[in-house]
């Protein structure tokens, strides 16, 4: 690194020593409090990330911490002749399903000559923090769609979509409320999206998995996210046909907002042909307070400064009834 560079990335870790708390960032564990300021910086990186449940847990195995009720509790009872006693319904009741968190490590390494290069900016420090938070915020999204399995040494050639480092929101759905993940249509392993398959279009696989969804357990703020994949493919299918007309194009611009009767949104990281519907603040993501671990150094054997972050993660549904999705694996056009 260049002389300029390596006084600037010093200044960085004496600020992050600061902001931990602590004399050295050469290697630490965060305490509670500056662990959640971190979690709450990484956060703020993805706006999806904002629209879930993101809490820092004490215990690395426990119950789902529960922010909403999702069961009825209105009823009467005749109590006038002493045989009948009121019934206080539980309102808690979660089915004895634990998460459990997994270290998860989030290794960065910046070569010299792109610190030098960043160093030119007079944000520097900024510059870096936002890089390193934004790309752990999106790991963390890509887990939560595409997570199967927990191994104890992650590959990922074999797995791009980090399918191997925790059992994300589907693969939960899928263990503890299979009738809430679909699969598959009328052919087995198949769901055809089209004229005479499973669903004639998107409108109708939205409002039929939205369908699922017990009345009790709609809070209200459902919305279905959507595959870009799946909405290009919608989208090409009506301006085939109505793509000259400019009132069927204006009026489409208003349609392609919703689908099935729920709000459509996209999400960053979201499979191309998923499909969810369901309120996101039942996504739940946890870190353990305790768990989180940070390392700054510079490492020139290498010719490059490297960042050790890592974190105990769960991720957890609130309410396995109060969401619906598709496998996308599965889902063909004829």
């Amino acid at each position: 690194m260049r002389r300029d560079t390596v006084k600037k990335f010093c200044a960085l870790q004496t600020a992050m020593a600061a902001a931990y708390g602590v004399g050295d960032v050469r290697s630490f564990e965060a305490e509670a409090p500056e662990a959640i300021k971190l979690m709450t910086e990484i956060q703020k990186s993805a706006e999806f990330l904002n629209d879930i449940t993101v809490l820092p847990v004490t215990d690395i195995v426990g119950r789902p911490i529960t922010m909403s009720l999702t069961s009825t509790v209105a009823s009467r009872t005749n109590t006038d002749d002493g045989t009948k006693e009121r019934s206080p319904q539980n309102i808690l009741d979660l089915n004895d399903i634990e998460y459990r968190c997994y270290q998860t490590d989030f290794d960065v390494a910046i070569k010299y000559k792109d610190m030098d290069a960043m160093a030119r900016f007079p944000n520097f420090q900024q510059l870096y923090m936002q890089m390193v938070y934004v790309r752990i915020a999106l790991d963390r999204i890509l887990i939560g769609w595409y997570g199967k399995t927990v191994a104890d040494n992650s590959d990922r050639s074999a797995n791009p979509k980090l399918e191997d480092l925790n059992k994300g929101w589907p693969a939960l759905l899928k263990e503890h409320n299979p009738s809430h993940y679909i699969e598959q249509g009328a052919t087995a392993g198949k769901i055809r999206i089209c004229a005479g398959g499973d669903y004639e279009n998107l409108d109708e696989a939205v409002y039929d998995i939205a369908s699922v969804i017990p009345q009790e357990h709609r809070t209200g703020n459902e919305i279905a996210i959507i595959g870009q994949g799946l909405i290009t493919q919608d989208t090409g299918k009506i301006l085939k046909l109505h793509g000259q007309t400019p009132t069927e194009r204006s009026l489409f611009k208003t349609l392609e907002k919703s689908y099935g009767g729920f709000e459509c949104r996209t999400s960053a990281c979201f499979p191309e042909h998923g499909i969810f519907v369901g309120d996101l603040k039942h996504l739940h993501l946890y870190f353990q307070e305790s768990g989180v671990r940070r390392q700054s150094c510079d490492n020139p054997k290498k010719n490059q400064v490297e960042d050790f972050i890592s974190s105990n993660d769960a991720y957890m549904i609130e309410d396995f009834n109060s969401i619906a999705m598709i496998n996308h694996e599965n889902v063909v056009f004829e």
